[in-house]
């Protein structure tokens, strides 16, 4: 198991992970360099393309390095294979294959689409040259199960198991989008399916979750600064902000749960402060006093969402957004110069330590 970097980058959280992860996988230079000083263990890295500076800096220190299309890897091939770490077995390189079988629901998060830029398909790898490849790499999945999962193996095997099969090839890296703390998945089924590629193929066989070690891990806390009236809906505005906290709101597009910090609960974030009661939103005109929640930027289209709520909003009001750890903090801007929240660490005794507080020159020094 590797945790994917690009879901959530907090270095507060690797004590945390370190002991159920070999090492973590990484989208370019900078979340390598990030794995190896923070989290120790295997570096693993894919990148649609490498500069040969980044290259030559995460040969240093990688342990697998998988290559997008075949003639970037033609071209750094020697490079590689002559590094004195891959001549003594410490770094090893693959490629990511695309076997042009989708099983996800959005676009924007399939990587098996027409037109994809990531990963080989089949018809490129005919009479390819592998010499120096020990490894491939599959990725397909966004949220999903153990069956996709199969069912993805089962349409790559079937164009590449002969490659799979050679005696070269030492690895196979399923990738990342599998749910596998999600209550319902399959988890006996993944086993299942791991230990026989590895059985049949004698491979080392990596997973690259993110979201999936990250779900209902943190919570997004926000003040309400303003509530009016305009053009027939009730808005408040709050101090976060939908493009530069919480993008996935805007992308997936993805609704996250709300809640008003009250005095009778009625349901709970996954983290909760002690002696905090919540009451729980609900969709628009479902109880009895509906917002529509937007941020103090100038973007016409920064708005988190509606909801309704039992009491009426009012300035100062605190609510807490659910499910706010993954694809969050690693997303963030400072659009307009919306100042950050501050990252806190909280133990299962209740005790906070603050991980990080922003302050107006990190908005500076971004900008030259």
């Amino acid at each position: 198991m590797l945790v994917a970097l690009k879901a959530c980058s907090t270095t507060a959280c690797f004590d945390t992970l370190r002991p159920y992860a070999v090492g973590c996988c990484a989208s370019g230079l900078y979340e390598a360099r990030l794995a190896a000083r923070h989290m120790g263990g295997h570096v693993a890295v894919y990148s649609p393309a490498y500069r040969e500076s980044e290259l030559e800096e995460l040969l240093e220190f990688a342990h697998h390095i998988d290559f997008n299309s075949m003639p970037q890897w033609l071209r750094y091939r020697e490079r590689c294979r002559t590094h004195p770490r891959a001549q003594r077995g410490e770094l090893q390189f693959g490629l990511r294959i695309n076997p042009c079988y989708s099983t996800g629901h959005t676009p924007l998060y399939d990587p098996c689409v027409p037109g994809s830029r990531l990963g080989i398909p089949a018809e490129q790898m005919k009479g390819a040259d592998l010499n120096g490849i020990s490894g491939l790499h599959i990725h397909t999945l966004c949220e999903q199960g153990a069956q996709e999962l199969t069912d993805t193996f089962r349409a790559f095997e079937k164009q590449f198991g002969s490659l799979l099969a050679s005696p070269h090839i030492r690895y196979l890296n399923l990738g990342g989008g599998h749910w596998i703390t999600k209550p319902d998945y399959d988890r006996e089924a993944l086993v299942a399916l791991v230990r026989e590629i590895r059985s049949c193929y004698d491979v080392e066989v990596y997973l690259e979750p993110g979201e999936a070690w990250f779900i209902h891990t943190g919570v997004l806390r926000a003040r309400v600064l303003d509530v009016f009236d305009s053009l027939g809906y009730r808005h408040a505005i709050l101090d976060i902000s939908a493009s530069a906290h919480m993008p996935d709101t805007l992308e997936m597009p993805y609704r996250p749960d709300v809640y008003a910090i009250g005095s009778s609960g009625s349901g709970e974030p996954a983290v909760v402060m002690p002696g905090e009661s919540y009451i729980a939103a609900g969709e628009p005109g479902v109880l009895p006093h509906t917002y529509r929640l937007g941020a103090p930027t100038c973007l016409a289209g920064d708005v988190i969402g509606d909801y309704s709520f039992e009491s009426p909003l009012e300035v100062g009001d605190e609510l807490v957004f659910d499910d706010m750890t993954h694809y969050t903090i690693v997303k963030t801007t400072h659009f307009n110069g919306v100042p950050h929240p501050d990252i806190v660490m909280q133990r299962r005794e209740g005790v906070t330590t603050v991980a990080r507080r922003f302050s107006y020159e990190d908005f500076e020094s971004r900008l030259g």
